[in-house]
């Protein structure tokens, strides 16, 4: 007998479709904005009901309104529930769920773990905030910054150990684990969210000592949200990680099997 594939599929920003069989996640799905090279297609998000979301950020929960349709199945915490109601989608399609909860879509089983969130000083925020990239496209500026300052994460980053046909992927929402949580080792891959730290290289690679997978998935490295993003070098991890583990950089919507 063939053995069982799992389909991993990458849009951009931190959007990655999980298929296994008949059963399909969405990660955190995300439209780039109009100004970004990064297209998605619109109906890159169609035909899957259950969506898992990270964290309240924007370029993770931004799109939801145009996504979820009638018995669709947001999991998410408390912060991005209250976000996602106030911009219309009705209670009865959310999901909530913390550190701790376990639950099954389909084939998959999904283990929710406590996570963290890359930090920025305040004088990073503000550089970044008055940098030259941002004012040479102050365009729609204001309106950039109000959906972003609209949608919060207030320390509710999730991790998600996905276990299906004997295979553990595990998910960071962010490049930031919590220094009290005992995370799974050696899953078969792990996406690491390749975006907001200075150092980023070596964020990336601490927390690959601690998780020890087989895999790495790159994600988040792109230019989706301009000017608030940028293109991501990830050679020097790339380089750094080859002798240890594979690492995997799709293009976009482009797709893997394990």
């Amino acid at each position: 007998m063939q053995d069982k594939k799992i389909r991993i599929t990458w849009y951009g920003t931190a959007s990655v479709r999980i298929t296994a069989g008949s059963s399909q996640l969405l990660i955190d799905p995300f439209f780039p904005f109009p100004d970004s090279r990064v297209k998605v297609p619109a109906d890159a998000y169609c035909n899957c009901r259950h969506i898992l979301v990270s964290h309240g950020h924007f370029d993770h929960i931004g799109s939801l309104c145009d996504i979820v349709t009638s018995g669709t199945a947001v999991y998410c915490t408390n912060a991005p529930y209250k976000t996602l109601c106030k911009k219309g989608i009705r209670k009865d399609e959310l999901r909530l769920i913390r550190p701790g909860s376990v639950f099954s879509v389909g084939d998959i089983k999904i283990t929710a773990y406590k996570g963290s969130h890359i930090r920025l000083n305040a004088w990073d925020c503000l550089k970044a905030l008055f940098s030259r990239r941002v004012i040479q496209n102050r365009k729609g500026l204001i309106d950039k910054v109000r959906k972003f300052s609209s949608c919060l994460e207030k320390k509710e980053t999730l991790c998600y150990l996905v276990e299906v046909y004997g295979k553990r992927i595990f998910i960071l929402g962010s490049l930031a684990l919590s220094d009290d949580t005992d995370y799974p080792a050696g899953a078969d891959l792990a996406f690491f969210p390749y975006q907001g730290a200075k150092d980023i290289c070596r964020t990336a690679s601490d927390i690959y000592s601690r998780l020890r997978p087989k895999a790495v998935l790159l994600t988040h490295f792109d230019d989706t949200f301009p000017p608030f993003s940028s293109e991501i070098d990830t050679s020097e991890f790339e380089e750094h990680l080859k002798k240890c583990a594979a690492v995997y950089k799709l293009s976009h919507g482009s797709s893997l099997e394990i």
